[in-house]
């Protein structure tokens, strides 16, 4: 996407990637270059009670937070690049009479009106062409994906930003940003997306599908993309902190127990002994041993892939068969034990967990490798805000 919900600036400084999540805010800064070098990568809880569905409530302590770590980390940012909540945000690819761009500008609001869930003067949106006018016939229809999300939402982001002293440079979505970070970025700029391995022989990058699967704290994102082409996104109810709650009614905790729960013993597949043994799980805790874990997580699994089930379905049915090459997952939902082999198995898919630090330079003595290795999917949304704020916001 080169154009959405953007709003450039005279000037094009580098911009820090701020990323507000429910669970919390992560703040990724880079030097510009070829590839981008890692300078900050930050995550700090976000404040409880402030973020209520991704929706910022109580902007003030948000930005108290987000300014404590702007200082204690030493990141002197001025500008940002932050994103809507996936719950706001709305994308569709849709059809319009062929026209040059500049006719598209005046007549997108009205194309799009009819496919929004929100009154469109409610809204902030943007598009992008999917085809170039130019090389089609006069009588074909050309595709344009359209994003938006309300004006109300967007504004509480900037106020936040605002607050915390930070410019914003521009908004984007979730799903793009994911996106971005894990193409490959030998210039440092372009808008293309590349999901490929460009060590493997077997798929060509320019017609390959891929599905990219952000699973946040309280929402998940559906992306699909053939080559550089996004095909859909759609939203999924079901997130992480759904599988945090079915195990906080069952053993009866507050949120925060069932949360360490879940990280201690939690698994997306049926736990071998051997598993069970490398979890190491407290015996005077015997109530919450894999086993019994994982019949408690396993119908918000259930849930999810179903969800996954019909978003694939609702694409086919609108544009025919697929063959889906690679599934990703990102977000901190992905840090499951066993969630990408029980998506895996139960899809048919090669499914792995993201990877984007492999596209940016890292000084290995000035960060905790462990730390980014093991928050490397959380972080996947802040890295691609930061690229897009080093890449003249393309």
């Amino acid at each position: 996407m080169t154009n959405v919900l953007q709003r450039l600036l005279n000037s094009r400084p580098a911009a820090i990637g701020v990323e507000l999540g429910t669970s919390a805010i992560k703040i990724v800064a880079l030097k510009p270059g070829s590839p981008p070098q890692l300078t900050h990568a930050v995550m700090l809880p976000t404040p409880v009670g402030a973020m209520r569905d991704g929706l910022v409530v109580e902007p003030a302590r948000v930005a108290a937070e987000l300014k404590t770590a702007l200082s204690k980390y030493g990141i002197a940012a001025k500008y940002a690049v932050t994103a809507v909540p996936n719950q706001s945000a709305v994308t569709r690819n849709i059809l319009v009479p062929r026209m040059d761009r500049k006719d598209l500008d005046e007549a997108i609001k009205w194309e799009a009106e009819r496919y929004l869930p929100y009154p469109i003067d409610d809204v902030t949106l943007d598009y992008d062409l999917l085809d170039d006018p130019t090389t089609l016939p006069e009588e074909q229809s050309m595709e344009v994906v359209v994003a938006a999300a309300p004006t109300e939402a967007i504004a509480r982001q900037i106020e936040v930003l605002r607050l915390a002293g930070l410019e914003p440079a521009v908004i984007d979505l979730k799903p793009f940003a994911a996106l971005r970070s894990l193409r490959p970025q030998p210039h440092g700029t372009g808008s293309k997306v590349d999901l490929s391995n460009t060590q493997s022989t077997k798929h060509d990058p320019a017609s390959e599908v891929a599905l990219l699967l952000e699973i946040g704290a309280s929402s998940s994102v559906l992306t699909l993309t053939r080559g550089d082409r996004l095909l859909i996104t759609r939203n999924i109810a079901i997130a992480a902190d759904d599988f945090t709650t079915a195990l906080q009614r069952a053993f009866d905790l507050d949120f925060n127990a069932a949360e360490d729960v879940k990280i201690g013993y939690a698994t997306a597949t049926t736990p071998t002994e051997d598993e069970e043994d490398l979890l190491n799980f407290d015996l005077s805790r015997e109530q919450y041993s894999p086993a019994r874990v994982f019949d408690v997580i396993r119908p918000v699994l259930g849930d999810l892939i179903t969800e996954i089930r019909r978003s694939l379905e609702f694409y086919r049915v609108q544009a025919g068969d697929l063959v889906v090459d690679r599934t990703y997952l990102a977000g901190g939902g992905a840090k499951l034990r066993g969630l990408a082999a029980a998506i895996g198995d139960a899809l048919g898919f090669r499914v792995e967990v993201v990877s984007p630090w492999k596209h940016v330079a890292i000084d290995e003595s000035r960060f905790d490798m462990g730390f980014l290795h093991n928050n490397a999917p959380e972080f996947t949304v802040p890295l691609g805000l930061a690229l897009r704020g080093v890449s003249n916001f393309d």
